[in-house]
């Protein structure tokens, strides 16, 4: 699929599949989700987003009490792009290119493997 216009610099990129899984840093367990994304055009072209899922404590702020003050606050788990930080390809510049989505996934899995061994400060145990 591609839309013919000035601003459009990329072919169409459709959800492929979504993959969630838990990396351990020392007593730290991050939960990640990676997502791969195929070329609606390139069938062996795909990009990938690496999220991290993240609590936070969110200060809405709507709606108001009547000092001023938000009437709520809430904790919540949002998704956090951390591609870059886990050291994987940059994913919104790169395409991977593989036969199948399974091989994309694979070489994804890779690419962090060897980000976990390389990095001193992430020894996975």
């Amino acid at each position: 699929m591609n839309i013919v216009h000035s601003a459009i610099m990329s072919p169409v990129y459709e959800l492929g599949k979504t993959y969630e899984l838990d990396v351990r840093f020392g007593e730290v367990t991050y939960k990640i989700r990676v997502e791969l994304l195929r070329n609606t055009e390139k069938e062996d072209h795909f990009r990938c987003h690496v999220w991290e899922l993240e609590l936070f404590r969110l200060t809405p702020t709507f709606p108001m009490d009547e000092k001023g003050q938000p009437a709520a606050i809430s904790d919540d788990t949002v998704m956090v792009d951390r591609g870059m930080n886990l050291g994987i390809r940059d994913s919104a510049q790169e395409d991977i290119v593989a036969p199948s989505i399974e091989a994309a996934f694979a070489i994804v899995m890779n690419d962090l493997k060897t980000s976990l061994e390389q990095s001193p400060s992430k020894k996975a145990k």
